[in-house]
């Protein structure tokens, strides 16, 4: 038996934050989603899931008045279920994964180092096959913690073999601190399967970033390397 600890966080904490009532609701749904793979991963019931076998998708679903899909704010209040993900992720692993892996979607929530942090050891430990992140980014803090995270995940846990990207501004730099640790695994035995950046660069993907991003995922020995990099502005040239 397992008891879900972390207290609910009562409906007026969003309006008294400034947020709206489809806010709240939003909000509300994103807890529960939550709570329930948090329960799946402590029980061991991931396989049943409703997004997909041994998939953990936690989305924040709400869009404004012209239908575009805004992110929830990260708030202090969020910290305990953070830390309830990341306990429940290594919990599966140790008990309940047998042979499988997990895919993990983090999508619509801001994520700022604090939050990284709490999830870092359990991404480095947990038997975690794909991860993809999207519009993760605090906006306080610039992408590259979010790419140091990735660097520090994908050198210590080589059951990852891909890891996608959408909709987080990536500078040159960021590239190269993510495509370096491509390269580093796909020099070792457990090489990087696919890699995706869809729309990661706000003023279109440059031809240096491009062939960073080339040369590190060609480095693999698999032979079939999946590569997205949708809506990032390419021109033909660089195509």
């Amino acid at each position: 038996q397992w008891a879900y600890a972390v207290e609910e966080i009562p409906r007026q904490h969003w309006l008294e934050r400034g947020h709206d009532e489809d806010y709240a609701d939003a909000m509300e749904n994103l807890l529960s989603s939550m709570e329930e793979s948090i329960k799946d991963l402590r029980m061991g019931t991931v396989s049943d899931s409703e997004f997909g076998e041994n998939m953990i998708k936690i989305e924040f679903i709400l869009q404004d008045e012209v239908e575009n899909y805004i992110h929830a704010d990260q708030d202090e209040t969020l910290m305990p279920y953070w830390k309830e993900l990341a306990a429940a992720l290594r919990h599966w692993s140790e008990y309940h994964a047998d042979d499988k892996r997990l895919e993990v979607e983090i999508v619509y929530i801001e994520m700022p180092k604090a939050v990284l942090d709490i999830l870092r050891p359990a991404f480095k430990q947990s038997r975690i096959e794909r991860v993809y992140f999207e519009n993760c980014r605090h906006s306080n803090h610039s992408s590259g913690y979010m790419a140091d995270f990735f660097k520090q995940v994908l050198q210590s846990n080589h059951f990852i073999t891909r890891v996608s990207f959408g909709i987080l501004e990536f500078a040159q730099e960021d590239v190269k601190t993510v495509c370096g640790a491509i390269e580093s695994r796909n020099a070792g035995s457990q090489p990087i399967e696919g890699l995706g950046m869809v729309n990661c660069f706000e003023n279109g993907i440059d031809t240096q970033t491009l062939k960073t991003i080339l040369a590190s995922i060609t480095t693999s020995r698999t032979g079939n390397v999946v590569l997205n990099l949708s809506f990032n502005g390419m021109s033909s040239r660089e195509a």
